[in-house]
């Protein structure tokens, strides 16, 4: 289901509120599973409404933004840190010189006079 945002003024969401109080207690114009559909959809949106129109000098959407961000840093320290662990690690120096011992005597330094040229083949 997508969302779509619009910018409501204290009008506009206090006749939200009182329409659907109106339009949910009309059960003489819908029966049964229309009318429980209704009671549903019309109770959330009501809720999110009442929420939205409490919310709305709070401050609370500035705290989860900061909090995001913190938690973003605290998470790149961490990668950042068990890199810089991998590089100085005595498991990262023993695997480079085992990777150097293995390649003794099977690679030839890439000067101009080694490059692998088809035009040498």
């Amino acid at each position: 289901m997508s969302t779509v945002t619009i910018e409501l003024t204290e009008e506009d969401i206090e006749t939200l509120i009182e329409a659907l109080g109106t339009w949910m207690e009309l059960p003489e114009e819908c029966e049964g599973e229309e009318w429980l559909r209704r009671q549903g959809v019309g109770a959330d949106l009501d809720l999110d409404l009442r929420e939205a129109w409490a919310r709305k000098d709070d401050g609370w959407d500035a705290a989860i933004n900061t909090a995001a961000a913190a938690e973003d840093t605290f998470i790149q320290a961490g990668i950042d840190a068990r890199e810089q662990e991998k590089e100085t690690s005595r498991a990262a120096t023993r695997r480079e010189k085992r990777n150097a011992r293995m390649m003794e005597g099977t690679a030839t330094p890439c000067t101009s006079e080694f490059m692998n040229d088809p035009v040498d083949w």
